[in-house]
């Protein structure tokens, strides 16, 4: 058995998140950017990131389809490496001719989600990283030498936990751990956000997350009239700048949705895209 010290990645996490807090950035943007392998350009300090370059999705060919920076053909479906065998949501994605990603919502759910009753006695649903469903059944007897011990909680063979101080990058427990989170026992989640939006990516839409803690955008809003545009409060640069739909927006300025109980806002913070969150509205 192995035990982690988390002195080192906590200060690292600690460093990371101070650097973060000085620079005008939003943490679920940034990740969804990774996610699309859009580019990053920093500002004058080569500290702090002020937009991100996508064009390569908007300069893909016509008819290949796009994830993760890789292209597809018409009929290919997206490989193992792109974790879109990750996604709960659909069971299959396939390129089609216009270049989107068609994907079939699956027939049935994973088999633990119906409980425990499917279990042998005894036993425990073991999973491997970038697969939605367990892998495997593991039964007694057990092997005790393969546990992961993390930041004081032990882990037995096949059990997934999120990573201790790293947002949105989940881990599994598998014989040969040492205690360093690093591949193949731990890897940064992949949103494959492409497989189901890719069409409102291209036309400037804009990610809308459910909380701070949400890694991937739930779904995209696009423009719509009932919308309200909100200039930033003080005079922002000129450069750089938001697309949403065809308006151009700088950094600060925010476009507005209100329904019977939450406000939706979208912000440009870090370009080209608008992040978006909401909140209840107060009676």
């Amino acid at each position: 058995m192995f035990t982690l010290s988390l002195f080192g990645f906590a200060t690292l996490f600690m460093l990371s998140n101070a650097q973060h807090n000085n620079c005008n950035s939003n943490l679920n943007s940034n990740f969804v950017y990774e996610d699309l392998k859009c580019a990053p350009n920093y500002d004058d300090s080569k500290t702090c990131i002020k937009e991100y370059d996508c064009s390569h999705i908007n300069n893909k060919p016509s008819g290949n389809c796009l994830l993760r920076g890789k292209l597809y053909n018409p009929g290919e479906t997206p490989d193992a490496a792109s974790g879109a065998s990750g996604r709960c949501d659909h069971a299959k994605c396939t390129c089609s001719e216009n270049g989107d990603f068609r994907c079939r919502v699956p027939s049935d759910t994973c088999g633990e989600w119906w409980g425990p009753s499917l279990l042998k006695p005894g036993c425990y649903f073991g999973y491997e990283l970038n697969k939605c469903c367990s892998s495997s059944e593991i039964c007694p007897p057990f092997d005790g030498n393969v546990k992961c011990e993390v930041n004081g909680v032990t882990y037995k063979e096949g059990e997934r936990f999120n990573h201790p101080t790293e947002k949105c990058t989940q881990c599994v427990c598998h014989k040969g751990f040492n205690g360093n989170l690093v591949a193949p026992f731990c890897q940064k989640m992949n949103c494959t956000t492409e497989l189901l939006y890719s069409e409102q990516i291209r036309d400037h839409c804009a990610p809308f997350f459910r909380d701070a803690d949400s890694c991937c955008p739930s779904r995209w809003i696009c423009p719509a009239e009932d919308q309200i545009y909100v200039p930033a409060s003080s005079q922002p640069p000129k450069e750089p700048q938001c697309q949403f739909g065809n308006r151009k927006m700088h950094i600060g300025d925010k476009i507005r949705h209100k329904d019977s109980w939450t406000v939706t806002t979208c912000e440009c913070v870090t370009p080209p895209y608008l992040t978006c969150t909401s909140k209840v509205e107060q009676a």
